[in-house]
């Protein structure tokens, strides 16, 4: 019966100070890579990994072109040669495959970089928001399972990032 009362007091004491607490949710991630500097960065990177792209892209259509008359001639295609184009179009299946974790591992590679070459400027601006908005607790954005518009910080976080 005393633990009942104290779990009791211990939620009406606990709601008390719930209400006066702010918080806030911001996705910092987020805010970073739709900021300028990213997007100007992004396209640095394209720019740099032209060729990879473009041969990418090659494949990815040689890859369609492929299946696509490997199934419209499958019919009258004798054994022998379903088997080639069968072969050829797997070929060129791997070296989509090796290009494409190529360029995901680059681009990465590159996120991560970025990430942490704007952390320090990041953090300050989100710290400038926080006392200017006397938040008592910030979230990040996958902690929580629903935010209201108003106590999302992330457009504000992104506004910053983007003022010079």
């Amino acid at each position: 019966m005393r633990g009942l009362m104290l779990l009791v007091a211990a939620l009406m004491f606990s709601g008390a100070a719930a209400a006066d607490t702010k918080i806030a949710v911001v996705d910092m991630e987020r805010a970073l890579f739709l900021s300028d500097a990213a997007k100007a960065a992004a396209a640095q990177f394209e720019k740099d990994n032209k060729a990879d792209i473009t041969k990418l892209d090659s494949l990815e259509k040689s890859l369609r072109d492929a299946k696509a008359k490997l199934d419209k001639d499958a019919d009258v295609m004798s054994k022998e040669e379903r088997e080639k184009r069968a072969g050829e179009y797997q070929q060129q299946l791997e070296e989509y495959k090796f290009f494409s974790g190529k360029l995901q591992q680059l681009d990465q590679k590159w996120k991560r970089d970025f990430f942490a070459k704007n952390q320090a400027n990041l953090e300050t601006k989100l710290k400038a928001i926080i006392d200017e908005g006397k938040y008592d607790v910030v979230l990040t954005a996958g902690a929580a399972i629903y935010v209201a518009p108003t106590a999302d910080i992330t457009k504000q976080l992104l506004e910053r990032l983007n003022s010079k």
